[in-house]
């Protein structure tokens, strides 16, 4: 099992939606979640750390929904 860590930037009002489709996405892999508040050009930051055994498919996934600014490290 690797541990990967998922930076997101979201726009603060599709917030929601964005987190609907990575739950969907991840279910149950999720061992940490923050939800950092807008910052003053209207983007909210979400941050996962997960474990999994293919980090690979997780990011393609998540590469599938269309969000701007993904960010991905592991350890």
């Amino acid at each position: 099992m690797q541990t990967i860590i998922i930076d997101v930037k979201v726009p603060h009002d599709m917030k929601g939606e964005i987190l609907r489709k990575l739950a969907y996405i991840i279910h149950g892999r999720i061992r940490k979640a923050k939800l950092l508040p807008p910052d003053k050009f209207g983007y909210s930051e979400i941050v996962l750390n997960l474990e999994t055994d293919n980090p690979r498919k997780i990011l393609s996934e998540i590469s599938k929904l269309k969000i701007k600014t993904v960010r991905a490290s592991s350890h």
